[in-house]
């Protein structure tokens, strides 16, 4: 049996990985399909239910500024995962808690985890319901709350 836990953790933690960069890279169909079809992506003030909300939420217009033509410097957004723990709690069903800091053009921009719940679906591992906490900015981030 540990071998089978084994083998889920590293499928969690891909699926983690694969949100992660599709959300940075704005893929919202990649990003969306990271969720269960009834999946719960629940934002400060905002709780986004099911695929085709999440996957309109990720083709709208983003926070991240475009570059201003006089600059040569990129606008782009970079989350890093660092500390992982995920807890099978049956053979279909886990809870995840990922920290993560994002990179921006300017450094650092800001920091906090992921609380995630995942069920595996047809043998995939999906995100059935992700909440994500911010617990740093930096001064000159591109996104911190006015």
């Amino acid at each position: 049996m540990p071998d089978v836990y084994a083998a889920a953790r590293a499928l969690i933690a891909n699926r983690l990985a694969i949100a992660t960069q599709s959300g940075d890279a704005r893929k919202a169909d990649a990003y969306a399909d990271c969720f269960t079809p009834a999946g719960v992506l629940q934002l400060d003030g905002q709780v986004l239910s099911g695929r085709e909300a999440i996957r309109q939420w990720m083709r709208a217009p983003s926070v991240i500024p475009a570059p201003a033509a006089s600059t040569a410097t990129p606008a782009y957004v970079s989350h890093h995962l660092t500390t992982m723990r995920i807890d099978l709690l049956d053979e279909a069903t886990a809870t995840a808690r990922t920290y993560w800091f994002v990179i921006t053009a300017h450094g650092p921009d800001h920091s906090g985890y992921y609380d995630d719940r995942l069920e595996q679906l047809a043998g995939d591992w999906l995100i059935a319901h992700r909440r994500p906490r911010t617990l740093w900015y930096s001064p000159q981030s591109l996104v911190r709350p006015a």
